[in-house]
């Protein structure tokens, strides 16, 4: 299924505040008078609603009354703005868009009714395209779950009370192991220098970090971190931080390479971000 579009959360009734200064085509932070009553980020905002001319940006953060937005979202156009012109969440053409867009592709993926299936029949996927088909298998044509065989397995000769069964194999019979579960490794047990972990704590990601990528068709935009002593052997796992893990923008794989660690996202990030941990292991 093609990978859906990010739709952010609605806000009932619509509730205004308005900037508390004036705002330039470029500037991506604004103070605005009541923080509080609008969504948390990442989220859509419209300026200017009650002109001809609004303004989509998306708000990627939120501390109090002061936001970082994205300028200019989904075409429209970064206008200067002054201290108490309305800002707040309404319905935009992005949300349309992508609702429009989910909807396409979540009913090209749904899976098409079975041509002329036979009544009972169980239900099997065609491994080329996945769509269901008729698997020509009813209940009739399997064994109960609950079944027996005569004469199944023949009993070993004279074996140790404790010993493993093993399997003899000319005849397939079942033999005396000759091993017990004490000569073997318990499942849980460790190996000293089994791993090399190294870990990294509160790195920061500033804005600018951010460039094109194609390496995810689904996270268009990468970000190579500094790690130092990490190799391309290393196998990362990047912990987010709350606002960033829950919003979806963030691809949940990352790759390393020679004293780096690449994370992706779906839409750049209008600013900085900090990762709590990053931790890579490689076996030794």
């Amino acid at each position: 299924m093609a990978q859906l579009k990010t739709m952010y959360p609605a806000q009932p009734n619509t509730p205004e505040t308005t900037l508390a200064g004036s705002l330039t085509t470029s500037d991506t932070s604004v103070t605005v008078l009541d923080g509080s009553i609008l969504p948390d980020a990442p989220n859509l905002l419209t300026i200017g609603a009650d002109t001809t001319t609004a303004e989509t940006v998306l708000m990627t953060a939120k501390a109090g009354n002061v936001l970082t937005i994205e300028r200019g979202y989904d075409g429209t156009s970064p206008r200067s703005w002054v201290k108490g012109d309305i800002i707040g969440r309404y319905f935009t053409a992005a949300d349309q868009t992508a609702l429009q867009e989910n909807v396409k592709a979540l009913d090209a993926g749904k899976p098409d009714i079975v041509p002329s299936p036979v009544a009972g029949n169980f239900v099997a996927f065609d491994g080329t395209t996945g769509a269901q088909k008729d698997s020509g298998k009813k209940p009739d044509d399997f064994a109960p779950a609950s079944h027996e065989h005569d004469k199944y397995i023949q009993k070993p000769a004279s074996p140790v009370s404790g010993n493993l069964a093993a399997f003899d194999g000319t005849t397939g019979a079942v033999k005396d192991s000759g091993k017990k579960a004490a000569d073997f490794a318990a499942a849980s047990h460790s190996h000293a220098g089994y791993a090399e972990v190294k870990i990294f704590q509160n790195v920061a990601v500033a804005a600018s970090a951010w460039a094109n990528s194609s390496t995810y068709a689904g996270y268009p935009f990468a970000a190579v971190i500094s790690c130092a002593g990490v190799t391309a052997e290393h196998v990362p796992e990047v912990t987010f931080g709350v606002t960033e893990a829950t919003g979806g923008n963030f691809a949940p794989v990352a790759l390393s390479g020679a004293g780096t660690v690449t994370i992706y996202a779906a839409e750049k990030p209008g600013g900085a971000i900090t990762l709590p941990v990053i931790k890579c292991e490689k076996a030794v």
